[in-house]
């Protein structure tokens, strides 16, 4: 029996995985998956090649620099990104993995389970809705529930509920643990200026930077009434 070259494999989960995070389901350009992983322009290019032969992203055209998945490509990137979601929240809940640590575990370990263990995980972990950073965790087989609105988005006077906050960069999610911006803080949005965003809750306050805001999914509890 062939043995299959993991490293090859990976590279195909990785990828279909970022395109799918990166574009929320619609086709990305390359010069943004590149920064998105931290590769070279030229490698998505190689990538690309070898995705679109094992038909997990629709064929290059002269006119559009956009990579989109098939509907092939979805489904893995799907499955992928169910078993890194299953796999954070087992670290975080049932070994107490430091939420700063979830994500890079999970990125190792999504390789080598198959879907079967990741079904077991989910039936064992009580078949949660959202992983610790608060992102959904695909259902099998299914999209990815819509993302909420941003903290970008909302405006001073808002009554929010942290829903998501961002995994991939530790420094920024140590800053978040840190000023306890965490998903279900209920606060209201005090101020934003070039510095950050000022929330306060039950707990005390809190201020996010700026550049973090657009990252971090929350959902409105009650906007000011005009002449409030």
């Amino acid at each position: 029996m062939a043995r299959v070259d993991r490293s090859a494999e990976r590279a195909k989960q990785d990828y279909v995985k970022a395109i799918l995070q990166l574009g929320a389901g619609l086709p990305v350009r390359a010069a943004d998956l590149a920064r998105y992983l931290d590769v070279s322009r030229a490698a998505v290019t190689k990538s690309r090649r070898i995705l679109e032969r094992a038909r997990l992203v629709q064929r290059a055209s002269a006119r559009m620099d956009l990579i989109a998945l098939t509907p092939r490509g979805k489904s893995l990137a799907t499955r992928m990104l169910r078993r890194h979601r299953l796999i954070e929240t087992f670290l975080h809940r049932s070994l107490g993995v430091p939420l700063v640590e979830l994500h890079a575990q999970a990125e190792a370990i999504e390789h080598v389970i198959n879907d079967d263990i990741a079904a077991r995980l989910e039936r064992f972990l009580g078949n949660p809705q959202a992983d610790p950073h608060g992102h959904p965790i695909p259902a099998a087989h299914r999209d990815i529930p819509a993302a909420d609105a941003s903290l970008a988005q909302v405006t001073a006077g808002d009554m929010l509920r942290i829903a998501s906050i961002p995994d991939r960069d530790p420094v920024s999610l140590r800053h978040l643990v840190e000023q306890r911006i965490l998903p279900g803080l209920e606060a209201t949005l005090v101020s934003r200026d070039r510095k950050g965003v000022r929330l306060k809750s039950a707990s005390g306050e809190h201020v996010v930077e700026s550049g973090l805001a657009p990252l971090i999914g929350v959902r409105v509890r009650r906007r000011p009434r005009n002449g409030a």
